[in-house]
């Protein structure tokens, strides 16, 4: 998805059209990038806003799990981070499903943190998600990340042997 919002990308253009000075910064080279913090409070907000923007998102990254699972045929373990693996119907991809669980403060937490972002933007997010019960009853596996936001790697290495 941040590929696809990349300065001068057919689907970066689409997005400048419909907002504008909204959602462009200058970045250090004179090229306008997209303000995604901007971006995201403007879709957060609005329904049909979220659903135009993954409308042309979601093909774009469509392809480009398909060209990279292409390239990584050949390994025997092929792990995707897919943050809306079961929302946006990823699941047909995988073999197996490892949900890597976190409460929602923690998660909350994180993303207020590592997206400097108000309680209520953060709520949003994870608002747009399913819900973590649910997510949880179609894991093959569930890995609680909830003391250390790295734990989840030496879980997953364990898991797999690599």
């Amino acid at each position: 998805a941040h590929e696809a919002l990349r300065t001068k990308s057919p689907i970066f253009k689409k997005v400048l059209l419909r907002y504008g000075n909204k959602i462009i910064e200058n970045s250090s080279k004179n090229d306008q990038i997209i303000n995604r913090k901007a971006l995201a409070t403007i879709v957060f907000q609005n329904d049909a806003e979220k659903k135009w923007l993954e409308e042309i998102i979601h093909p774009f990254v469509n392809r480009r799990i398909e060209e990279e699972l292409e390239k990584s045929k050949s390994n025997s373990v092929v792990i995707l981070i897919i943050p809306l693996l079961f929302e946006k119907n990823y699941t047909n991809l995988c073999s197996e499903i490892c949900y890597i669980d976190c409460s929602r403060e923690t998660q909350l937490k994180r993303l207020q943190t590592r997206d400097n972002l108000s309680l209520e933007e953060a709520n949003q997010r994870i608002d747009a998600q399913w819900e973590n019960s649910i997510k949880k009853q179609f894991a093959d596996y569930i890995i609680n990340n909830t003391n250390d936001d790295q734990t989840w790697k030496m879980e997953l290495k364990k898991l797999y042997n690599f």
